[in-house]
């Protein structure tokens, strides 16, 4: 298992462990008018992600196949964490979670958490700055870590 930055030939395989972890973790928690905007957003949000001008990804490789993917955007908002849901549990969040936080030096690091990891990232010390939102039908929690 090893931890690498993403490349452009990743894409694809990153925009389908993306949506598989979606359907399974994420979705459920959603009005349907969420779900659609949400469903209909993972293509081009990933895409967002490879631009290297402003976005930090990295991939987590078992087998030569991507598991997992995070991204931070400008050194200090994280957009996207995903392990596939067949490695969950097992520490590797925690890991992919740390190697990112590495890549910045920013002394505050912020990220809007899916209702069903708000738990995750309270255990790694991210705080709520703000109770559930719910826009659209999208619910998540505001979050930030302070960092000494």
């Amino acid at each position: 298992m090893r931890i690498e930055e993403t490349q452009e030939s990743d894409f694809l395989q990153v925009v389908d462990l993306v949506k598989r972890v979606v359907n399974k973790d994420i979705l459920p928690h959603f009005s349907n008018e969420g779900q659609a905007l949400f469903t209909s957003k993972v293509r081009s949000d990933v895409e967002t992600t490879f631009d290297k001008s402003k976005f930090q990804n990295l991939k987590l490789i078992e087998n030569n196949k991507v598991i997992g993917f995070a991204a931070l955007r400008e050194n200090y908002y994280i957009t996207h964490l995903f392990i596939d849901t067949n490695f969950q549990n097992k520490g590797l969040g925690k890991l992919l979670l740390d190697n990112l936080l590495s890549l910045t030096e920013s002394s505050e690091v912020r990220l809007r958490a899916s209702v069903n990891a708000q738990n995750f990232y309270e255990s790694q010390g991210f705080v709520a700055t703000e109770g559930e939102q719910n826009v659209d039908g999208v619910r998540f929690v505001p979050m930030r870590l302070v960092r000494t």
